[in-house]
């Protein structure tokens, strides 16, 4: 059986979506490594009001932020058979950046 148009439009979106995904997974685990070893945890609320596109941002919700990409990089799991990672990489048709 041929895969109709709206088919192929969803499968084609699945593999756009899982290699944006993948690519955020990288990004996340830097963030994640570079929040320990460039002393965020120091930051305080004065110091992100300083510089004006930081200003509405408090410590407490930048932590959380960070958090939160810890988070999502554990639901994400690594490239190893039965994460989400390594299913997403199934249907990518080339290595995540």
């Amino acid at each position: 059986m041929a895969l109709t148009t709206v088919q192929q439009n969803l499968v084609s979106a699945m593999q756009a979506s899982a290699e944006e995904i993948l690519s955020l997974r990288g990004v996340m685990e830097t963030i994640v490594a570079m929040y320990a070893s460039e002393g965020m945890t120091s930051i305080t609320d004065e110091d992100l009001q300083m510089y004006p596109p930081f200003a509405h941002i408090t410590a407490v919700e930048l932590t959380a932020a960070k958090n939160a990409y810890d988070d999502l990089k554990t639901a994400l799991g690594g490239y190893i058979g039965g994460e989400a990672a390594y299913k997403l990489m199934k249907i990518v048709g080339k290595v995540p950046k």
